[in-house]
């Protein structure tokens, strides 16, 4: 029976070497992932201001684009209207026969429905 006490009792001791070798560890465990979790954090609030920044220098891109795209095609449009109207006091009477026409063919179905 003392052998058995005695197994029992290297068990025991055992056991509480192990549980306090675990409780060592678990404090030592995380304190180095409460470190690695702070650096993580840390890096994603800098990629964040990162993000936040290239976000806003795009939006400012972008509105310059639409700004130029505008003049661009506000300067087209003037230019288009500008031989327009040459053209229109160069030969005045194929534009007038075409409006009259067209004038016609509107009241003629404008007309026809009723």
């Amino acid at each position: 029976m003392n052998v058995v006490t005695a197994g029992n009792e290297k068990l025991s001791e055992a056991l509480k070497l192990l549980e306090e070798a675990a409780k060592e560890k678990k404090g030592e465990l995380q304190n180095m992932l409460q470190g690695k979790y702070s650096h993580l954090k840390e890096a994603l609030i800098d990629k964040e201001e990162d993000i936040a920044h290239a976000l806003l220098a795009a939006k400012k891109q972008a509105m310059k684009a639409a700004v130029q795209a505008s003049e661009i095609g506000t300067e087209r449009v003037r230019e288009i209207a500008t031989d327009v109207d040459k053209q229109v006091r160069e030969n005045p009477w194929p534009y007038i026969s075409g409006v009259a026409l067209g004038s016609l063919l509107i009241g003629y179905i404008l007309g026809r429905s009723k």
